[in-house]
């Protein structure tokens, strides 16, 4: 929106809210525990929640939004944004704007989701988005403004004087990343002390394979301590130091497909494969051990190093080998008192945080991935009129 025509909106809302106080909103920042829910609804075409919040800043519904499991909404498609209109932009019989999860205040003219999710689908109105720098936020226009029209998105500033403007939660599950690594030296190293698993550990990971020969290691911890990895399609466990005496499952996992892979090891009593919930193979007791990493392999041992590391997508501190080729997320161990895992929730940059303890794991080469396989903040330039997958370049798209 130009700013002439702005300026027309500020002085035609001031004297409408000379009658109208419900247009008026407070200049300080209010306390967000102020901000209500007005409406719930569920949307049939995703079957996600989604509250309607009273009126407020971007940045302040955004703060609610996180409090209640969910984040500013993500709009997919039309259909979506259609039911978005329907349902909340005239709620009560009362006209309201709404704020989404888009915005660019972290670098101009980047927009994103809050939720992290690629920025795909885009809806905007005449001339929109506009060039004024402190217009970072964006909403749905409720009514007409000038050229914009209802349904089409404008940007504003963080908390708009002018006019209320409500935000709207998506309740759902987002952005789900993972990292796809390339079987040659991608891999992630966390190197922080773990808990002490001696006596019982569960290991788990969701994984997808375009191959499932070969070696594939999910996890190993230091120099050939547990670990759980793909042999030749079938799940096995790292119980000692020679890979032809491990156990294995008596059922295999199926390529390209998510897949959640676990094992669970009772130290000198009880182990259990597990594919996709269900029980791939009871481990022979004689195999149950849990080593700890701290083998004493020539690599270690010439190298002076303390070998203590633990590895996702690759063997382990004590050899250069075995690389996982595919995607993993969601590497999780734990017994009944102690977890770690990792759900790579970040989408971006080179390391990564344990969900319960802040370890953090230094990614080596893998790629963030959505569960597609699709590459995260992968840009493409498209021109006035181009069009790419469903995409079209318009004029104000960054």
């Amino acid at each position: 929106m130009n700013q002439f025509t702005k300026s027309v909106l500020l002085v035609s809302i001031f004297l409408i809210s000379l009658s109208a106080p419900l247009l008026s909103t407070n200049v300080e920042a209010q306390d967000v525990s102020d901000i209500e829910v007005l409406h719930t609804a569920v949307n049939p075409y995703n079957n996600n929640t989604y509250h309607l919040l009273s009126e407020a800043s971007w940045s302040e519904s955004a703060q609610v939004a996180i409090g209640l499991d969910g984040f500013l909404v993500t709009v997919d498609d039309q259909q979506e944004n259609q039911w978005l209109m329907e349902t909340f932009a005239n709620f009560d019989n009362l006209s309201r704007h709404l704020w989404i999860g888009l915005s660019d205040y972290n670098s101009e003219g980047d927009y994103r989701w809050h939720d992290g999710t690629p920025f795909l689908y885009r809806n905007w109105g005449d001339e929109q988005p506009s060039a004024n720098g402190e217009e970072d936020y964006v909403h749905i226009a409720s009514t007409n403004m000038g050229n914009i029209m209802p349904g089409s998105w404008n940007d504003l500033e963080d908390d708009p004087q002018y006019f209320p403007v409500y935000g709207v939660v998506e309740v759902g599950p987002g952005a789900d990343y993972a990292l796809r690594f390339d079987g040659v030296d991608d891999k992630i190293v966390i190197d922080e002390e773990l808990p002490n698993y001696s006596e019982v550990i569960e290991i788990s990971a969701m994984i997808n394979m375009v191959n499932t020969s070969g070696l594939n290691f999910i996890t190993m911890l230091g120099d050939y301590g547990w670990g759980l990895y793909i042999n030749n399609g079938n799940l096995a466990y790292s119980s000692e130091y020679s890979i032809s005496r491990h156990p294995t499952s008596n059922t295999s996992i199926n390529a390209e497909e998510w897949t959640h892979v676990s094992v669970l090891i009772e130290a000198g009593s009880y182990g259990e494969f597990f594919i996709n919930g269900e029980p791939a193979g009871i481990i022979p007791v004689e195999d149950t051990n849990i080593p700890q990493g701290d083998f004493g392999s020539n690599n270690c041992y010439q190298s002076g190093e303390d070998c203590d590391e633990l590895f996702i997508g690759r063997m382990g501190a004590g050899c250069d080998c075995n690389y996982f080729t595919g995607m993993i997320d969601n590497v999780t161990i734990s017994n009944s008192t102690e977890s770690t895992s990792w759900q790579f929730p970040e989408g971006e940059g080179s390391e990564t945080i344990d969900l319960y303890q802040n370890r953090t794991g230094q990614i080596d080469g893998a790629s963030w991935v959505m569960p597609d396989g699709t590459i995260v903040a992968q840009a493409v330039e498209l021109f006035s009129d181009q069009e790419l997958r469903g995409i079209s370049g318009q004029e104000g798209d960054q």
